[in-house]
């Protein structure tokens, strides 16, 4: 071979480089600035972790139920943030989660190979894009859903079986999630044995695989409490059915209806002759995003590549094999972009705080009216999430989002103050003494008119109401209270 065919050998295919240009796409929008009320709980953990070398087994963050029993579900990622924060600040977190979305979307580039045609795979990749672009969320669930796309390379062989031992522990570790492992792997198995009558051993030995990985998972500073979490979680229908995320799409939202394109996708690769061991797992997991939008991400991911085999020869006939310039030139321009998106995350801010109060926050700070066991200060539950990580085990919060953890009668309260009217009856419940709550609301207003509440800050987005027959109304009264 001379060296001019072996240079072209060497060179890049069009098809990496548009794959590595989807890939860049998912790395920008993975690493996007920061403003998540979980993270800010993920990071505070993190940090008592490091601090005390040891996972915590009870809450240290609520004032009511501190000390109740708790299962850090995401220790692993809580760790990975906290330590990253230690070696590149706060704009590591956003380099971590643009680089775990850069990885899903390369590996979905991957595993759309099978429709051949680029531009079948160029339209399959931009929709669990488009999706990601408004349900990515930097969280525990994106090392899932890397974990998700691993699974999947398994089961298209791009990857051998025994990656799924460390791919599972992680997972197991990361996020409560891994039973979709199983799920996806149990719905192929099942359609093989429609299409074929006999039981698909290459499938069987995947998902032994895969329970021999979540089985390792079991070792942990945990302990098996995770192998049982999520079914628990399911178990609490009741304290999640006024989750966002748990409640099914009401379609307010573009991705949303995005989403229904997902059922014409399975439609047309149906029509295409989609064996049953594709189209039963794109069924269901589309099925299951229909549920509830916190499913509607893997599902996004699961359809494409269920479906891509089907769709092979549907629009065009460019494979994107061909080397040159272009395919070079893209792929460079996609790496030096990759390279310069890296660089640009670390130089700008990683969190945002606009959406919290900090200067009320602040005010309570200095008046020792927060992060105080003699204190009860009422709040919603992001307010909890960065009372957590601005005070850590000192913040004592009335909720925050880890809705996994407080009991239905505490998440039952919270829904009464954001959407109720007996404000009183839940106030006096808890005893409060103070209350945090934005301007805009029905219990805001509430405060203003009722005369057993005196308010002492208040912001264009803010407000802090003191009771009048607290033991803390004279420092609310000395700050700037009637």
């Amino acid at each position: 071979m001379s060296d001019i065919e072996q240079r072209r050998v060497a060179g890049f295919r069009l098809s990496q480089s548009i794959g590595l240009i989807v890939a860049l796409s998912g790395f920008v929008v993975g690493a996007r600035i920061i403003a998540d009320n979980s993270l800010l709980t993920h990071l505070a953990t993190g940090d008592l972790i490091v601090a005390t070398a040891e996972v915590p087994d009870v809450d240290p963050y609520s004032r009511q139920f501190a000390g109740e029993p708790w299962t850090v579900q995401s220790w692993l990622a809580s760790l990975v943030y906290s330590w990253t924060v230690r070696l590149a600040g706060t704009p590591g977190l956003r380099l971590v989660h643009g680089l775990a979305a850069w990885a899903v979307m390369a590996g979905c580039w991957r595993l759309t190979s099978p429709a051949n045609q680029l531009a079948v795979r160029t339209g399959l990749t931009v929709f669990p894009l488009a999706i990601g672009a408004t349900f990515w969320a930097p969280r525990p669930f994106m090392f899932a859903l890397l974990g998700l796309v691993v699974v999947l390379l398994v089961l298209r062989g791009f990857a051998r079986p025994w990656v799924l031992l460390p791919t599972m522990w992680m997972w197991v570790n990361s996020h409560g999630s891994f039973p979709l492992a199983v799920v996806l792997l149990g719905a192929v198995i099942v359609g093989s044995l429609i299409d074929h009558r006999r039981v698909p051993r290459r499938e069987l030995a995947i998902l032994a695989w895969t329970a021999a990985g979540i089985g390792v998972g079991g070792v942990n500073p945990v302990g098996l409490r995770l192998w049982w979490f999520p079914f628990q979680l399911l178990g609490r229908g009741e304290a999640l059915e006024r989750v966002v995320e748990w409640e099914p799409p009401n379609f307010e939202r573009p991705a949303e209806y995005l989403y229904l394109v997902g059922a014409l996708i399975i439609v047309i690769a149906a029509r295409r002759r989609l064996p049953w061991a594709d189209l039963l797992p794109a069924l269901a997991f589309f099925a299951g995003g229909l549920l509830a939008i916190r499913n509607i991400v893997p599902a996004s991911v699961v359809i494409v590549v269920m479906v891509a085999p089907a769709l092979a020869g549907l629009i065009g006939a460019e494979t994107g094999e061909r080397r040159g310039v272009l395919a070079r030139g893209g792929s460079l321009a996609a790496l030096a972009g990759l390279l310069a998106a890296g660089f640009s995350v670390l130089v700008s801010p990683g969190l945002t705080l606009e959406r919290y109060p900090v200067n009320a926050v602040g005010y309570l700070e200095d008046h020792g009216l927060v992060a105080n066991d003699e204190v009860v200060v009422v709040h919603r539950e992001g307010v909890g999430n960065y009372l957590t990580y601005r005070f850590g085990s000192r913040a004592r919060v009335f909720i925050d989002d880890r809705f996994d953890f407080y009991p239905v009668s505490q998440t039952s309260d919270h829904v009464e103050l954001l959407y109720g009217v007996d404000y009183d009856e839940v106030l006096d419940r808890h005893q409060a003494d103070v209350v945090l709550w934005q301007t805009e609301s029905g219990l805001a207003d509430w405060l203003a008119e009722t005369p057993d509440w005196s308010l002492a800050y208040t912001d264009e987005d803010w407000l802090v109401a003191c009771r009048r027959s607290s033991p803390v109304i004279d420092r609310c009264v000395a700050a700037g209270g009637d």
